[in-house]
């Protein structure tokens, strides 16, 4: 099965460029950070209420995006009160993690049966039979699996974070501004203080800048090295690091972008067109996992003996189209400017 990480069936449609379309060329981190709580509690509002594929990948990618922006305010505060700026981005930062992988297996439902769709409406009469034998049942499991993590992130609250950071967001409807009236008055003056820290942090520019360029350099080279290893024998779990290393790359690409530093266009078109690539390739591998994982569960090949021997047949010609992606995907080359 698929690990973290968006799948490129449905394009990534999350563009911080679109998102400020009717703003300056040029944007603090800490209105960067802003918009992307503000996005990230949108988008956690329509998984709760509707629960539909387009709320859970935006919901996936924006905690990528924040995580890559909070990241820039590790600026090594040892020994001082901003030091809890940095322990709390660390906490933040695994709490992402957590609510994007519990996301990931809804998504790959859902590049699944975006996939056999595809396949149903390419063939005609029995040989339709198996794909919607399938469909069927990773709809069943699609459905569980969302309910399931609707239940586990309901309590986030999202605005949590920008209080925490001291970032000022719209309240929207059903969110208040008030505690839980559990919080002391040392308590309440502690976040507040700890608050604004975290807005004196954002504010050191030339500091996360500096973050920024070390940030950058490291995991370039950290694409370099993932890229230097891969080949066309290569595991899927190691093709989609280098998927992963792209893309903390691109993200961090794009911050900076916003920030007015640079416009490395041709270097985003280039990681996004790979990551489809290697994002298309590993989708076929968790499918055919998934269609021979469904063959094998006991039972299901005696109650659907026939359908099962076309669902195998059809893993088979999956493993012919990932001969014909890689073949597309290899060399690895990056452009040198």
């Amino acid at each position: 099965m698929m690990t973290e990480g968006e799948s490129p069936v449905v394009t990534e449609t999350v563009s911080p460029a679109s998102e400020r379309a009717d703003k300056p060329n040029k944007v603090s981190l800490f209105e960067i950070i802003r918009d992307q709580i503000v996005s990230l509690e949108s988008h956690h509002r329509a998984v709760i209420e509707t629960g539909e594929v387009e709320a859970i990948h935006k919901m996936r990618v924006t905690t990528r995006r924040l995580q890559a922006s909070v990241d820039l305010l590790m600026l090594n505060h040892r020994h001082s009160q901003k030091d809890k700026t940095e322990r709390y981005v660390r906490k933040l930062k695994k709490q992402l993690r957590k609510w994007r992988r519990s996301l990931s297996r809804v998504r790959n439902y859902d590049v699944f049966l975006i996939m056999i769709e595809k396949e149903i409406t390419a063939r005609r009469g029995a040989h339709r039979e198996q794909y919607e034998l399938l469909k069927s049942y990773l709809n069943e499991h699609r459905e569980a699996h969302a309910e399931k993590v609707r239940r586990k992130l309901a309590d986030i609250k999202i605005g949590a974070i920008a209080d925490r950071l001291g970032v000022e967001i719209p309240a929207p409807e059903g969110r208040t501004e008030e505690t839980d009236g559990q919080e002391s008055a040392s308590q309440e003056t502690a976040r507040d203080g700890a608050a604004l820290e975290a807005r004196r942090v954002l504010m050191e520019e030339k500091r996360i800048a500096l973050r920024a360029a070390q940030r950058l350099e490291q995991r370039v080279a950290e694409f370099h090295a993932f890229a230097a290893l891969v080949h066309p024998t290569t595991h899927p779990e190691e093709l989609h690091q280098l998927r992963i290393a792209a893309k903390r790359v691109r993200y961090l690409m794009e911050i900076l972008s916003e920030m007015g530093v640079g416009q490395p266009v041709r270097a985003l078109t280039w990681l996004r067109s790979l990551q489809d690539r290697i994002g298309d390739w590993h989708d076929l591998v968790a499918l055919e996992d998934e269609i021979i994982a469904i063959v094998s569960q006991p039972g299901f090949m005696n109650e659907h003996l026939a359908e099962s021997s076309r669902m195998l047949m059809a893993a088979s010609q999956l493993q012919k189209k990932k001969e014909a992606l890689v073949s597309r995907l290899f060399p690895i080359k990056a452009p040198m400017h």
